[in-house]
C-alpha cells in the first residue's frame, strides 16, 4: 500500500490508492536520503531541534518542498510535545503547544515529524477537511486519536463512515520496547510480554482505535513500513540511541484556498 516515487529527483513516499478514495487529499513522506546532513542525520534530515545544523536543515527542507511542489509559506507545523492537544490551523507557521492540526484550507500542507512515532492523517472529502496527528507513545495513550476524530465529527460535522483515515510509517510492535510502567497504559491486546521485556503494538492500537470511532475498513490506509526495520530508508529514534535525523509527513488538500482563506 505504500510506495516510493520520484518527485523532481527525490524518493517520497505516498499511498497510491489514496487516489481514488480521496482525490484532493495528497500525503507525502520524506525520505531518508537525498540532502546534506552528515553523520546521524545523514542525509535529509528535517527536524531541528535534533542536534543537526540549522544550514543543513534549512537547505533539506527546501529540497523537499521544492521536490513536493510546496509553498514554505503555506507549510503549518505543530510543536509536538508528546500531548494531545489539537490546534486549528489557518496559515503556515509553527503552533505551539500542540501535537495535532485540523484545517478546512486548501493547498495548506498539514506537517508531522517523526522518526518511529506515527503521522495520522484524517480526511473528510465531503467536508473538505482534514487533520495531522502525531501519534506517539504519549500522545496516543492520552486520546489523540479520538480528540482528532471528535473534533472533525463536531465542529466540521463529518460522516464517520465518509472518513478517510492514514496511518504513515512508524515503529512496528516487534521493535517497540518498553518499560512495564509504560506497556500498562494500553489495553492487554496492545502489549505483549517476550522474554521477560515489554512491547507495544502502536499501529494495532492505533488502526483499533480509529475503527472503533466509526471509520470504516475500506477507509483505512497503512503504509505498513516499520521505520526500525528499515535503516536504508528510515530515521529510528529507537533504533539509532536517540541521536537521529526525522521524516516530515505532508498533508494537503488541493483545490485552491478555501473562501475562509481568501482575501487575507
Amino acid at each position: 500500500m505504500f510506495a516510493w516515487i520520484e518527485m523532481n529527483g527525490l524518493s517520497v513516499g505516498t499511498v497510491p490508492a489514496l487516489a481514488a478514495a480521496a482525490p484532493r487529499l495528497r500525503v507525502l513522506f520524506s525520505p531518508r536520503g537525498g540532502g546534506v546532513s552528515a553523520g546521524p542525520f545523514a542525509s535529509l534530515n528535517l527536524g531541528g531541534a535534533v542536534g543537526d545544523s540549522p544550514r543543513a536543515v534549512a537547505e533539506n527542507r527546501r529540497r523537499f518542498l521544492s521536490a513536493i511542489g510546496a509553498d514554505p509559506r503555506r507549510i503549518a507545523r505543530c510543536a509536538q510535545v508528546h500531548g494531545a492537544r489539537i490546534a486549528a490551523a489557518s496559515r503556515g507557521g509553527v503552533y505551539e503547544r500542540a501535537d495535532g492540526l485540523v484545517t478546512a484550507e486548501r493547498d495548506l500542507g498539514l506537517v508531522i515529524g517523526t522518526a518511529d512515532c506515527f503521522p495520522v492523517i484524517l480526511h473528510s472529502p465531503s467536508e473538505m477537511v482534514c487533520a495531522a496527528l502525531h501519534a506517539g507513545r504519549s500522545g496516543a495513550a492520552a486520546g489523540i486519536l479520538e480528540r482528532g476524530i471528535a473534533l472533525l465529527l463536531g465542529r466540521f460535522r463529518a460522516d464517520p463512515h465518509n472518513l478517510i483515515a492514514v496511518c504513515g510509517p512508524g515503529i512496528c510492535g516487534r521493535c517497540y520496547e518498553v518499560g512495564r510502567d509504560e506497556a500498562m497504559k494500553f489495553p492487554a491486546w496492545a502489549r505483549r510480554r517476550s522474554a521477560g521485556r515489554w512491547h507495544i503494538d502502536l499501529p494495532l492500537f492505533i488502526r483499533r482505535t480509529v475503527l472503533a470511532a466509526g471509520v470504516r475498513e475500506a477507509n483505512w490506509f497503512d503504509a505498513g513500513l516499520c521505520t526500525s526495520c528499515s535503516a536504508d530508508r528510515c530515521f529510528s529514534h529507537r533504533r539509532d540511541g536517540g541521536r537521529t535525523g526525522r521524516h516530515w509527513t505532508v498533508a494537503t488538500m488541493t483545490g485552491g484556498r478555501s473562501a475562509a482563506g481568501r482575501g487575507r
